[in-house]
């Protein structure tokens, strides 16, 4: 139900608004002529839209808009008046009046159309708020999922350096979460509100480069049949993160430079310079200086864009963040599935503790995700873990796993040679009959 609240020392023009919306039954009318009483009843009614009148003997409408707008930012205040003149229109709408309307009311249908548009502004406002906060949620900073020492460190580093606009470079392996950790520091940041806009430097072909980052104008050249904006543009007062840095050539290199020291860029076909003021955060999963040293990346540009590094650990430095990884990815996958998953088996947590994770986390939560797909129980196994990553598991077995491995294909061996004899391979193996028949019932099942 959309909820109006409207404020007005005249009757006729509440009424008028309670006939207006008498048929729509998505619309619930609250009348007051009193805006003082009105704003009493702010907390019980949360409407959608306050529409008030701008000349009332206890308070004027501007300000009643100034008292929601402090109070509730998140509700839409339209204002009317008998008296109308462009300076109180304009002055309302700069307070943050959603829209203006004047007495009479003549159009009934445009009048009916600017309010539902009020009340869409105000929906809009709640789903942003929402979607601020899921964002919030899951890439805040508490949301990490680390226990390591390395990475309360890096966490600790992160809220230190969201506060300040200096460059950011992120390094370490594909898969360590650079792009998480980036977007923890723009969620902590001032820039909070503003755009986040990852970029896939890798992703982008040489002759694209410019017209992507620096926009163009209309005819700038064939195919530009509008004007465009680029990514320093879109992420104006947000923060722009180039992951793969060090795959955009040297003649890119030199243009970036120059936006990092003017905060200036100049669309193609245009000669305007457009002030910009983007917080830039690199990241590479190579060795930038190495880069620098072989050619490929401009020295100038590594020092302007490692003022501060991170460097994220491959998670087979940081295995005490794996339980906890499998955990959360369990749980993450158990819910998308529609998966009764209660608990994690003792061999699938010592199996990712051994296996060295060459795609660290990416990689950890697509076997995860693989293994709650397709698990039948509600334990998760290591019986969907694909083989091959069984087969390169690099970890030295205990003694009695060594042992019993060693008894189990002594005795598939000892069968085959004897044709399931089994008081042959008794004497062969130098062990009476009950014996070797335990054996056989506790490794191969007979």
């Amino acid at each position: 139900m959309n909820k109006i609240l409207i404020i007005d020392d005249e009757k006729y023009t509440l009424d008028f608004f309670e006939a207006l919306f008498l048929d729509d039954n998505s619309i619930r009318i609250y009348k007051f002529q009193s805006p003082i009483e009105a704003l009493k009843n702010l907390d019980k009614i949360m409407p959608d839209v306050v529409i008030t009148d701008i000349l009332m003997p206890e308070m004027s409408g501007l300000d009643v808009l100034d008292y929601v707008l402090k109070e509730y930012p998140d509700m839409t205040v339209v204002l009317m008046t008998a008296y109308a003149s462009i300076e109180k229109a304009v002055e309302a709408i700069k307070r943050g009046a959603f829209d203006f309307i004047t007495k009479p009311f003549e159009d009934l249908e445009e009048i009916s159309v600017r309010i539902k548009k009020a009340i869409e502004n105000s929906k809009l406002k709640t789903e942003v708020k929402i979607l601020q906060k899921n964002i919030s949620e899951i890439y805040g900073i508490e949301n990490i999922i680390a226990k390591s020492k390395k990475m309360m460190d890096i966490l600790s580093l992160v809220k230190k350096v969201s506060k300040i606009n200096s460059n950011i470079l992120i390094t370490g392996e594909s898969g360590t979460g650079k792009e998480l950790i980036a977007r923890s520091i723009h969620n902590l940041s001032d820039r909070k509100n503003e755009r986040f806009l990852p970029v896939n430097c890798a992703a982008i072909p040489e002759n694209l480069y410019e017209s992507l980052f620096f926009g163009y104008e209309k005819g700038a050249f064939t195919g530009a049949y509008s004007t465009k904006k680029g990514y320093f543009e879109e992420a104006n007062n947000g923060t722009i993160f180039l992951d793969e840095i060090t795959e955009t050539s040297l003649n890119f290199q030199a243009k970036l430079l120059r936006v990092i020291q003017e905060r200036t860029i100049k669309r193609l076909g245009s000669s305007d310079l457009i002030d910009i003021n983007v917080r830039i955060i690199a990241a590479t999963n190579k060795n930038l200086k190495d880069e620098v040293d072989k050619g490929n990346f401009r020295e100038d540009l590594y020092y302007r864009l490692n003022v501060i590094n991170i460097y994220i650990p491959p998670l087979r430095e940081r295995k005490e963040d794996i339980p906890l990884l499998i955990d959360y990815f369990t749980k993450k996958y158990a819910k998308e599935f529609n998966k009764n998953i209660r608990n994690i088996s003792s061999d699938f947590y010592k199996f990712c503790y051994e296996y060295d994770w060459p795609g660290n986390v990416r990689e950890l939560e697509n076997v995860v995700e693989r293994c709650v797909a397709l698990e039948d129980s509600d334990v998760l196994t290591i019986n969907y873990i694909p083989e091959e990553l069984k087969k390169t598991r690099k970890f030295i077995k205990s003694y009695k796993e060594a042992k019993e491995d060693f008894e189990r294909e002594y005795l598939k061996q000892l069968l085959n040679f004897t044709n399931n004899k089994i008081s042959e391979a008794a004497k062969i193996a130098g062990i009476d009959t009950s014996t070797l028949h335990r054996k056989l019932n506790k490794y191969l099942g007979k």
